[in-house]
């Protein structure tokens, strides 16, 4: 059975107790029980208010598991302050790394917004590097092309660009976006910064480029603060190796040659200090890009930028991007200079943005996300867009946490077929019964 979201809210706490424990009993005795698609859209839909809560779930059991552990206190809950305030949304698109096999099929095959969409990139994909997204990732792993650059990269935008178009027909869209590395070009297009077709032939033709210095360079992930990370790559002398990327305040990324990085990886290891070569990619964000710079700005020339319409906070600069920044010039930038993730949130941060949301197969950035507002004293909710095997049921529970946060999903479109939103007899009534004021026992009034 699919996942399906259970939402109900209320106008005070103990209205939303009754509602629970009407359901709850409801469930219990287990009579005449519509699907619980049908059940699921009936709740959300008959229910209002600043309290709010709701989980993902599969089945009646699992819903009545919920429900008893959320009338017992034992749910984790927004505080019905921040409901009402609705804190600001931004989209986070990941860069490499949350790819695995099997990813997207799930959505494909349940969603026809997400598969729309991705059919979409998928038609210029073709005209721009002449693959199928779809169908590499419908292959098994022995015949996919997943791990060869110029494959993954589109597949990846693509992928980021269908999710954010399901998120928004759910009724969820971002107050502000940012992309790590390869993850500025959806979050681009996401901000009305890139067309479609722009975006992804920014994604085959960057991708297609980063071919030819394969093998010229590695990168490494460290857990090195960004001071640390800078003192190694000056300490390694004629430039050998460079930050790439300051994720968070205590997480790093560094580039160089192979001989250069194996050495530090083995003197970090003796200090205990984390440090691993990253497999599979090649030395971006460094001056091994260098030679590329002319042949990028010619593919690229034809690309025609707009002002955002939204807020794009940049991790060339940490600062939202300016007029029609994104052109060629930008996203040789965005390939050669190191990425200010960690810097860039913590500015999305100041401007008053507390809900973060990855927009990526699976997450990657959420444990540098933490680090930064944790260092900073900051308050933030840390979502995911997909999990390994299981892609529709972390959306749902992320959207649980967003209708908690006061966004208002577009319950029609999340329960497409199964109808309109009328109540049934039963359910009415509880709904009327919770809403009635509870009567004051007599000591009380005196």
């Amino acid at each position: 059975m699919s996942p399906r979201l259970f939402a109900v809210a209320a106008d005070t706490e103990e209205v939303l107790r009754l509602l629970l424990g009407a359901h709850l009993d409801r469930i219990r005795a287990g009579r005449a029980l519509p699907s619980l698609a049908r059940y699921c859209r009936e709740a959300a839909a008959g229910t209002a208010g600043v309290h709010r809560i709701a989980f993902a779930v599969d089945s009646y059991d699992e819903l009545r598991t919920q429900l008893e552990a959320a009338c017992a206190g034992e749910v984790g809950r927004v505080p019905s302050h921040v409901t009402a305030r609705r804190p600001g949304l931004v989209f986070v698109f990941a860069g490499q790394g949350a790819q695995w096999y099997g990813m997207g099929r799930e959505l494909l095959a349940q969603e026809p917004v997400f598969r729309e969409a991705l059919l979409r990139c998928d038609r210029l994909i073709g005209e721009f590097a002449g693959f199928s997204a779809v169908e590499q990732l419908k292959l098994p792993a022995g015949k996919a092309r997943l791990d060869e650059l110029d494959v993954l990269q589109p597949t990846m935008v693509s992928l980021q660009i269908a999710l954010t178009a399901l998120w928004r027909s759910w009724g969820v869209t971002p107050d502000a976006v940012v992309g790590h590395s390869m993850g500025e070009i959806a979050a681009a297009h996401t901000a009305g910064g890139l067309t479609l077709r722009d975006a992804l032939k920014v994604a085959c033709r960057r991708s297609a480029l980063l071919r030819r210095i394969s093998g010229k360079g590695a990168l490494a992930t460290t857990e090195l603060s960004p001071a640390e990370a800078q003192a190694v790559a000056e300490a390694s002398g004629g430039g050998g190796i460079s930050v790439a990327g300051e994720n968070s305040p205590r997480s790093t990324v560094l580039a160089g040659d192979s001989d250069s990085l194996a050495a530090l990886v083995g003197e970090l290891e003796a200090k205990d200090v984390y440090c691993r070569v990253i497999k599979g990619t090649v030395a971006s964000h460094s001056r091994y890009v260098e030679e590329l710079r002319e042949d990028l700005h010619e593919a690229l020339r034809t690309v025609v930028p707009a002002p955002t319409r939204l807020p794009m906070y940049s991790t060339v600069t940490a600062e939202p991007v300016r007029d029609a920044g994104l052109g060629a010039a930008y996203w040789m930038r965005n390939l050669r200079e190191p990425v200010r993730f960690a810097a860039a949130v913590e500015h999305l941060s100041d401007a008053g943005h507390e809900v973060f949301l990855e927009v990526s197969a699976h997450p990657v950035l959420l444990s540098p996300m933490r680090q930064t507002l944790e260092h900073g004293e900051r308050q933030g909710w840390l979502l995911p867009s997909g999990r390994r095997r299981a892609e529709l049921r972390s959306m749902l529970t992320s959207l649980g946490t967003l209708y908690a946060c006061g966004r208002e999903p577009n319950w029609a479109a999340l329960f497409r077929e199964e109808g309109p939103d009328a109540l049934t007899p039963y359910q009415a009534a509880v709904l009327e019964a919770a809403r009635r004021p509870r009567p004051v026992p007599e000591a009380a009034r005196l």
